[in-house]
């Protein structure tokens, strides 16, 4: 999710699209790079109400990895095919979620200066630390992914974009949103109008999906990491900034990602 990304524009006399099917498609619309957008502009209540549907965007983007990993299973070594699903993962969605990590690694390094920290998050430039951070993100995710075989790589293609996105919901929900434009405040501004029954829906999905993966052990220690690395950078989040910008949720589900994977590989 980036500052950078805005609701989609389109005939402002046409009726505002609404219902799931136009939620849903703002939800990939702001999480991938597929060209699902409706030309008509939606209202702010329906793009806030997109929200609640990213965690669904990530099981299908598992889902996607899954069936592309199966594939390449037919023609390429287990490494190779881990590099290619990393790299079809960074396409689809742009990038934009590393490019988030990159703005916040390099706000960290201003320290206790939070105008500095701010200002850096919205220059769109990536610092040492930004491309540092990058690296050991990818590395990270491709050396996780290398050690991981059969049910148990599956089970992690598809739980670590899911939770990843569930952490860009949980980690921004109630926060003060630092922008005062863009898509982010419109996501943010009504998100607890918004959330309500969409939430409560997608969690019951997700319980529902999660034991059906396997592994359970590794997926509920998976899990639990995840909800950790949540609360710990809301916390980190309001201490160091007072709440949250686009870079800041993109970058929490990039760390989830990592996590998620990680642990299934231990």
């Amino acid at each position: 999710m980036s500052d950078e990304m805005s609701a989609p524009a389109g005939d402002n006399d046409a009726m505002p699209p609404s219902g799931f099917l136009t939620e849903l498609r703002l939800a990939i619309s702001f999480l991938t790079i597929l060209p699902v957008i409706d030309r008509r502009r939606a209202s702010e209540d329906t793009v806030a109400a997109s929200f609640a549907w990213f965690p669904i965007v990530g099981f299908v983007l598992g889902a996607a990895l899954t069936a592309e990993d199966w594939l390449l299973a037919h023609v390429f070594a287990q490494v190779i095919r881990s590099v290619l699903i990393i790299v079809s993962l960074t396409v689809v969605t742009g990038a934009v979620h590393l490019d988030g990590l990159a703005d916040t690694a390099d706000a960290l390094g201003a320290g206790r200066d939070r105008e500095r920290a701010l200002d850096i998050l919205r220059d769109s430039r990536v610092g040492t630390f930004g491309a540092s951070a990058i690296f050991f993100d990818l590395t990270l995710k491709i050396l996780a992914l290398s050690t991981l075989a059969g049910h148990r790589r599956y089970a992690a293609l598809l739980l670590a974009p899911m939770l990843a996105r569930w952490a860009m919901v949980l980690v921004a929900s109630g926060l003060p949103y630092l922008r005062s434009s863009g898509s982010g405040s419109t996501l943010l501004g009504n998100e607890n109008k918004s959330l309500g029954s969409r939430a409560v829906f997608v969690a019951i999905f997700t319980l529902v999906v999660v034991p059906m993966l396997g592994a359970l052990r590794a997926v509920a220690l998976a899990g639990a990491v995840a909800i950790v690395i949540v609360f710990k950078m809301r916390w980190f989040y309001r201490r160091w900034l007072g709440g949250v910008t686009g870079d800041l949720i993109g970058a929490c589900g990039e760390l989830v990602e990592i996590a998620v994977l990680v642990t299934m590989a231990s």
